[in-house]
């Protein structure tokens, strides 16, 4: 009823009957969608092993039928392949369907929806291309929506969100203002993410102590600049409501997870997702470790040689189904992200799959001189470098096999000696196998989205 008020409101009227439908838990705010998903997965969440698989295989049988009898793409590819869905029973049956690439996605769009909707009675969402020209597709966006936003939050309740009470955030991850560095919308403050410059620093802090927040929701690479920040200054951040610091759409590194949560003194809690929505993922309460949701989509963690990673510590690309999209099936999806395998049960009784951690993108890796792939992680943070607090930002650029260019936006105090150090440190590392030339720049641009890249890889990384 508000909802609709909403919309027919006058200008005059639109701010406070706005605040007064954000002023109600999302629980009763949202739709029966979406409580009907966040009860099922206070319950799901301590399924067993068995009952996890039983649920996947149905969800998988399902969206395969209907991929097969409604959608173009997949009854062409079926029938090519000679594959039966009906002989689709167990997980290792997955592997006879062949990939889903971005590439046959932008070739194939119109052949990929199925025929049980219509183009009017759907939504279009884009990524938002960090892995090269950002890609659309269709949603069934009045379910789709209800449902991601009923994970999220179930997700974020390990760290305290509550959906049966109003839950106030900081949002600084892309929302642009309409004017300044800041705008009070519905019952949150969004800050923006291309003005943290050194001058607004202490504006930014002071906006957030008085708003003090439930949570902060951010880019890592928007409020590591503000982390340092405090940490360099040794300001004490006086927020007595704020529970957690919650990040996604960038791969957090452990050096940033520290310097955050020594400025804030709360948890930093990461959770993966993408726009595709064919497979979520969040920390535990207990460990960094992330659940992958087995109710959403079913993962496959996969090698370059297209093996299933089973070993501990074992590194591959996230190949995923998802459950949720009826417009365009996402089946055997290969996301182009990075993780790390474990074997590990979690202390916390929860049996989902584990993934220690998300190490990146693949266009998050650089080609060395003799071709090979080594992670951005690898490159930086596993070197330890003692003078990283004195740069306030850096990219990296690859245009040639074995080169990179490192740019650097650098903190006061930081010599050509000190510059000299991080080119060297690399090439030892790396046994001499990568040129580095180091360039400083007065600013590093950030993405349409707001989002920093680390990497600009150009290069073909398969």
């Amino acid at each position: 009823m508000i909802k609709i008020l909403l919309k027919k409101s006058p200008k005059i009227i639109e701010k406070p009957v706005r605040f007064l439908y954000y002023s109600i838990p999302d629980y009763r705010r949202y739709s029966n969608v979406f409580r009907e998903n966040y009860d099922f997965l206070n319950e799901s969440q301590w399924w067993d092993k068995q009952k996890q698989k039983e649920y996947q295989i149905l969800q998988l049988q399902k969206i395969i039928k209907h991929s097969y009898e409604t959608v173009p793409y997949y009854t062409n590819l079926f029938n090519e392949y000679g594959i039966d869905y009906k002989q689709i029973q167990d997980f290792s049956d997955m592997k006879k369907i062949p990939y889903l690439t971005k590439q046959i996605i932008q070739d194939n769009l119109e052949d990929l929806i199925s025929n049980k909707f219509y183009k009017n009675e759907v939504g279009y969402a884009t990524t938002g291309g960090s892995t090269g020209t950002p890609m659309g597709f269709y949603i069934d966006s009045k379910y789709d929506k209800a449902r991601e936003w009923a994970f999220i939050a179930h997700m974020w309740s390990r760290v305290g969100y509550d959906v049966r009470r109003v839950n106030r955030c900081v949002i600084l991850r892309g929302n642009v203002p309409n004017k300044g560095i800041y705008e009070y919308k519905n019952r949150d403050l969004i800050l923006s993410s291309f003005k943290l410059t050194e001058e607004n620093m202490d504006k930014y802090i002071d906006l957030i102590e008085k708003f003090d927040p439930d949570f902060i929701q951010a880019y890592p690479s928007s409020i590591i600049i503000l982390s340092k920040y405090i940490n360099e200054t040794n300001r004490k951040i006086n927020c007595k409501n704020l529970k957690s610091i919650i990040c996604a759409s960038e791969n957090i590194y452990e050096a940033q997870r520290n310097d955050i949560e020594k400025a804030f003194g709360v948890r930093v809690y990461s959770f993966y997702g993408h726009t595709e929505h064919a497979c979520i993922g969040g920390e535990c309460e207990k460990s960094n470790y992330y659940h992958i949701q087995s109710e959403y989509g079913y993962m496959e963690l996969i090698d370059e040689y297209d093996n299933q990673i089973t070993n501990e510590n074992g590194l591959g690309e996230i190949v995923a189904t998802g459950f949720n999209n009826y417009v365009v099936p996402f089946i055997r999806y290969k996301t182009c992200d990075i993780a790390v395998n474990t074997n590990e049960k979690c202390s916390c009784g929860r049996n989902y799959k584990l993934i220690k951690k998300i190490d990146g993108r693949k266009q998050e890796q650089i080609i060395t001189k003799s071709k090979a792939k080594v992670a951005l992680t690898s490159i930086i943070y596993a070197q330890h470098f003692d003078i990283m607090g004195k740069i306030k930002n850096w990219q990296m650029q690859q245009d040639e096999v074995g080169k990179i260019k490192f740019r650097i936006q650098k903190e006061k105090g930081l010599n050509n000696e000190e510059l000299s150090e991080i080119a060297n440190k690399i090439k030892i590392a790396l046994n001499d196998d990568l040129d580095v030339t180091i360039n400083i720049v007065e600013e590093i641009e950030r993405t349409k989205r707001g989002k920093h890249k680390f990497l600009i890889q150009n290069l073909d990384i398969n």
